[in-house]
């Protein structure tokens, strides 16, 4: 005999977290996207709880960890590849002045903007863990390093 029978509800605690209740909400309303925030948020809470209670609050792993936690929505969205590689060439295209606040300062024609764009674009990469375009690391003779970075990540397989 079960002592445990499954179609029986679990009855809840008056001191158990109120954001546990909100994920179970959310999941019953059909809004994924939120209860898998909210989800990944339990998450991260409980692994602070779990350094915090080490004593490694002075580490950079719990730093990040909450910030995410308290900081749900940083102020830079992280977006897809697709995304990030758009942003950083409208950044070249959107200027209209070259060498701002010097001497020498210019209007630019798009055109120069984008062969510009196709002259620099090698010295990026799509970080995937960062989710935006950055500069390569360089050597000391200042060679890109690729090692490490994926060929469809380098800034040469940038589609147009």
């Amino acid at each position: 005999m079960n002592k445990f029978p499954s179609n029986k509800k679990r009855e809840t605690r008056p001191d158990e977290d109120q954001m546990s209740k909100t994920v179970f909400k959310a999941k019953a309303e059909g809004n994924r996207k939120e209860a898998r925030r909210e989800d990944r948020q339990v998450a991260r809470k409980k692994r602070l709880d779990n350094l915090s209670s080490k004593d490694k609050t002075e580490t950079n792993r719990y730093k990040k960890l909450k910030e995410k936690v308290y900081n749900p929505f940083p102020e830079e969205e992280r977006v897809g590849k697709r995304k990030a590689v758009k942003r950083f060439k409208k950044g070249y295209m959107d200027r209209e002045t070259k060498y701002t606040g010097l001497p020498m300062e210019r209007p630019v024609r798009p055109g120069e903007n984008l062969s510009e764009y196709n002259r620099e674009k090698n010295e990026f990469h799509y970080s995937k863990i960062k989710k935006t375009v950055s500069l390569l690391p360089t050597d000391d003779a200042d060679r890109p390093v690729t090692k490490g970075v994926k060929k469809r990540n380098l800034g040469s397989n940038f589609k147009k």
